[in-house]
Parts: structure tokens; sequence; C-alpha cells
């Protein structure tokens, strides 16, 4: 498994409709997934600046792309196929350009991509709506932030139970 957090950033975000509240879900599953001891992959944009302060402490080393699709970037593709995971969760902006267009070059070269509907963006809600309509009909599973966290947990009797518990209750 493996997340994706796509172009999260400091030139593009103030003008993500509900982006307060889809940055506290993203900066959650983060740290879930951190503590899960699962990869976290950020990418940038090219001039879109940095990844924002709520995220920045996990964007160590973002992969910077021109490329709309995140799967059609060479240092990206090289990193994943590194990783190898079964399952790749994206979240991230704009649903309905480079996270739309990374989940279906994805699950055409054969990955199970799931999109975290509660940590992904668009400029209108418009966009994000025929995005994930359209996602959906190209078989890619959607999820929230929650709902994937507990999935991968599988138990109350996980290692990181408590520590997941705590994220979801701040």
């Amino acid at each position: 498994m493996a997340l994706v957090v796509v172009d999260v950033q400091e030139k593009l975000a103030p003008h993500i409709e509900g982006i307060e509240e889809m940055l506290k879900r993203t900066v959650k599953l983060v740290k879930a997934i951190v503590a899960l001891k699962q990869p976290v992959i950020f990418t940038e944009q090219i001039k879109l600046g940095k990844t924002v302060d709520e995220l920045a402490e996990y964007a160590e080393e973002p992969i910077v792309k021109s490329t709309f699709s995140c799967y059609k970037d060479e240092n990206f593709r090289r990193k994943i196929e590194e990783l190898k995971p079964e399952k790749v969760i994206l979240a991230g902006i704009e649903a309905h350009i480079c996270v739309l267009q990374t989940a279906i070059d994805m699950k055409r070269a054969g990955y199970d991509v799931y999109i975290v509907t509660d940590c992904t963006g668009s400029r209108k809600a418009e966009n994000k709506e025929i995005a994930l309509m359209r996602l959906a009909g190209e078989g890619i599973k959607l999820t929230t932030w929650e709902s994937i966290v507990y999935e991968l947990l599988e138990s109350a009797e996980h290692p990181a139970f408590r520590e997941i518990l705590q994220i979801v209750k701040n």
C-alpha cells in the first residue's frame, strides 16, 4: 500500500472549495498512514509553489512534475515501481485534473486504486463531483479517510490502533 498526496501546494490550495476541512482530514490521513508505517509520496506540480505548511513536515522529498498524471512522470513511476504497492491510495488536488488522470493511468497499469474523496478537492464542487462519477465508472474505488484507515487497521488488536484512535479523535 502507498498513499499519494497530489499537488497540495501553496499557490493552488487557497482556491480549492472547502480547503480548510480537506486539509484537516488530509493531515489526519497522512498521520494515520505514517502510524501504520506505510509509504507516503507527495507530488508538486511545477510553478505552484511548495506543499502547504500543514503537510510540509511529511513532504520531505516531493516529486516535482510537469505532467498532469503523476504516473506519466518518470521519477514518480520509478518510485512506485520500487515500492510495488498492491493498493494505491490517492488524495489531493485537483480532483478533475491531476488526481483523475493519475488514477486512470494507474488503474490501466494494473494497480488497485482508491480515491479518498474527503481529502480530494477542486476549485469548483461540480468539477470534483463529475470527476468522482467518472472515476467510479472507471472502476476506481471511492472512500473516505476514516474508512480506508480502518480498512488498513483491520482490527482493534493492531499495534497502531491506539495511535490511530487519537488521530481520529483530535
